[in-house]
């Protein structure tokens, strides 16, 4: 399971095959069922997920999805990761999902004891900011017809994978609208 992490570490760390091996002891291997809340809103996240297999969805409460994660992604409330505040958003298990989670002490610890670690930090740092603004701008600029379509062509999988209600949420419209726009396109 650890593979895939271990690559993506790889790919944006100039770590040691030795240091590597530490930073990946510090992970541990989690499922989670299907619906699982793994955050709530008011707690503060603790956990940085890695998802090796399933699907998360960080939300808004039941209607409001601000992302949804798949297959090698991390996911967290980055906000309330970073400042220890509480989360305004909740984390929930899309599907049954096989994770490797790092505390928050531990993934600081690891930035203080191997060099480099930064890396993998600013990587999910850049990350989060990339997805947060494609997301805000489609939704200012794009009607719902645009954003469905925007979707079929560059995430398709989304489409396959989630339920139409998860899906609604996602694109920010009603589940009748979406109904509509499938019947359409």
């Amino acid at each position: 399971m650890t593979a895939d992490l271990a690559d993506l570490i790889r790919k944006n760390t100039p770590l040691s095959e030795e240091q590597l091996t530490e930073a990946l002891s510090y992970f541990k291997q989690v499922t989670a069922k299907k619906n699982e809340l793994l955050l709530e809103e008011g707690m503060v996240a603790d956990k940085l997920f890695f998802i090796a297999k399933g699907c998360l969805r960080l939300s808004y409460g039941n209607e409001s999805t601000r992302f949804m994660a798949f297959e090698n992604t991390f996911l967290t409330s980055i906000v309330s990761f970073i400042s220890r505040k509480p989360a305004p958003e909740y984390i929930q298990a899309v599907e049954n999902s096989e994770l490797l989670v790092i505390t928050h002490h531990d993934f600081f610890k690891l930035r203080e004891i191997i060099p480099g670690w930064d890396k993998i930090y600013i990587y999910i740092l850049e990350y989060g900011l990339t997805v947060v603004n494609s997301k805000l701008s489609s939704l200012l600029t794009q009607n719902a017809a645009e954003r469905y379509r925007s979707l079929l062509i560059n995430n398709p999988e989304l489409i396959q994978r989630l339920s139409n209600a998860n899906l609604a949420a996602y694109l920010n419209i009603s589940p009748e609208t979406l109904s509509r726009l499938k019947s359409h396109m």
